[in-house]
């Protein structure tokens, strides 16, 4: 019986440190940075990564209105306010069943976007235009 209970103790404790682990493991790299805003039918945050000399980007826009059937695709494009370092877009886009579009994007950059920046992403969609600052945060 008590080696059952140490087997039990050590499972436990094993099984915490894993938690922990993954915890760590799924934060965001502190030299990332994270700019987020929104519009009247639109959400979006980018990740700008800070790694080994070169800037990657991530990209999530959600649609912020109930009739995410009503779009079929639609189209981004985001560059930074006044430096320019940032600059990308994509056409053509669809949004899951949550309204959502997600994207590692496959662009690098050597490192420019600093704190201080801010972002502005311009969304068209049937028809319709809307365009919004992207703080970070």
């Amino acid at each position: 019986m008590v080696d059952g209970g140490i087997s039990v103790k050590k499972l436990t404790l094993a099984s915490i440190l894993l938690v922990i682990l993954l915890l760590f493991a799924c934060q965001a790299n502190e030299n990332d940075l994270i700019f987020v805003g929104e519009g009247k039918n639109w959400s979006t945050k980018v990740t700008v990564n800070l790694s080994n000399g070169e800037e990657t980007y991530q990209i999530q826009i959600n649609y912020k209105e109930y009739a995410i059937q009503s779009i079929e695709t639609f189209s981004y494009h985001v560059e930074t306010k006044n430096s320019g370092a940032i600059d990308f877009g994509g056409n053509n886009i669809s949004l899951n069943k949550e309204g959502i579009y997600q994207r590692d994007l496959a662009i690098s950059n050597s490192p420019s976007t600093s704190l201080k920046d801010e972002l502005v992403i311009k969304v068209e969609w049937n028809g319709n235009s809307e365009d919004f600052t992207l703080i970070n945060k």
